[in-house]
């Protein structure tokens, strides 16, 4: 049997239906490098083969920094190559060279951010779902991957409460309960003619999943905490920060309970999930629970990127619940394509950009 042809009408009735349930949002790199290209993989793979070799290496460290070169020079994936490096000692080297790169360059954003003279591109988007969360359902549940701080920013920018799990102050740590009770407030409401009762709320707000850490979370006197004061990290103080390449997951494992386990409740609580910039490099995030929800149980997905890519053309047959929204194939042409595999072909838009956020907001969401 032939499948129906996808019309707009047909498209942008799915689309606005999706936000009838409340979606678990996953944003990362391509939201980043809306402020600057250079929080993209490229960039930060130029600036470690600029930066490594000046670092004194020992012999076998060496031969592991050589063999990633090797593997670059032959084309091969930034983070496959990245799975050379075992020594730990040359992985912190890493985690400290990404951090200082990524650190300059949030510095050179975040007062723009701030003041509102750079836009993050998923601003739009997010703060439409945190203002029509229901009064009996009032957190978003949002990961990332990426290290940096723009979304931060960008949330406190437009005054949108959020969590990452720390409380406290200079240094604040790890204790999700404690910080939720920092998003409550007590309102004062009438019982009968004379009686005034006080009633706990709790603020509409963002819960914040740093999934691979964050350029201000660091193991601490055998604690995880949160700061942003550190310029110079002290000696006794390691970066918790999950560096590009499959090592990483053995460091998700070492950290699982820390960085994943509030992230795992959230995802078998939802059954609608919104990708934003999502290119699906981090398998380990989707490929467990995530894609049993999209592929077996039917569960809504929502793809909104810039670049399609095998990996995600492969999810969407297998989804068929999944929509993909993404830029033209031809890299001169800023219109819009959208798929979903229960239609014959790709639905073309001439006249619109939606894969762009803040116009998909504004087409879809009606903000």
């Amino acid at each position: 049997m032939s499948k129906p042809t996808l019309t707009k009408e047909i498209a942008y009735t799915a689309l606005q239906s999706f936000f009838n349930q409340k979606p678990f949002v996953l944003f990362a790199t391509g939201t980043s490098c809306s402020i600057d290209l250079n929080y993209g993989m490229p960039a930060l793979e130029r600036h470690l083969k600029a930066t490594i070799p000046s670092v004194t290496l020992n012999t076998s460290q060496e031969k592991e920094w050589r063999s990633v070169l090797n593997q670059l020079s032959l084309n091969q994936e930034f983070e496959t190559a990245m799975n050379s490096i075992k020594d730990e000692n040359l992985l912190g080297i890493v985690i400290n060279a990404t951090a200082e790169f990524l650190t300059n360059l949030d510095q050179k954003h975040v007062f723009n951010i701030l003041q509102g003279l750079q836009s993050w591109s998923a601003i739009a988007i997010l703060s439409r779902l945190v203002k029509t969360l229901p009064e009996t359902d009032k957190i978003l549940h949002v990961a990332t991957p990426n290290y940096d701080l723009l979304a931060e920013y960008a949330f406190t920018q437009a005054k949108i409460p959020y969590s990452t799990g720390f409380w406290g102050g200079v240094i604040r740590k790890l204790d999700w309960q404690q910080a939720e009770r920092q998003m409550t407030y007590v309102e004062k409401v009438p019982s009968g003619r004379t009686k005034i009762n006080k009633v706990t709320r709790i603020k509409k707000h963002i819960r914040l999943y740093k999934v691979h850490g964050s350029l201000n979370i660091f193991q601490f006197n055998s604690q995880v905490i949160e700061t942003d004061d550190w310029k110079k990290i002290p000696s006794n103080a390691q970066r918790l920060m999950i560096t590009p390449g499959t090592a990483k997951h053995e460091k998700l494992h070492d950290y699982r309970d820390i960085l994943l386990k509030e992230y795992d409740d959230a995802i078998s609580k939802h059954s609608a999930f919104l990708f934003l910039g999502f290119g699906f490099n981090d398998t380990q995030l989707v490929n467990n629970a995530i894609s049993i929800k999209l592929k077996n149980q039917n569960s809504s997905g929502l793809i909104i990127t810039r670049d399609s890519n095998s990996r995600i053309e492969t999810l969407l047959k297998q989804s068929k619940n999944t929509w993909l929204i993404c830029k033209n194939i031809d890299e001169d042409n800023n219109s819009t394509r959208i798929f979903n595999s229960r239609y014959n072909d790709w639905l073309n838009l001439p006249d619109k950009e939606l894969w762009q956020f803040d116009k998909f907001s504004t087409e879809i969401m009606g903000s």
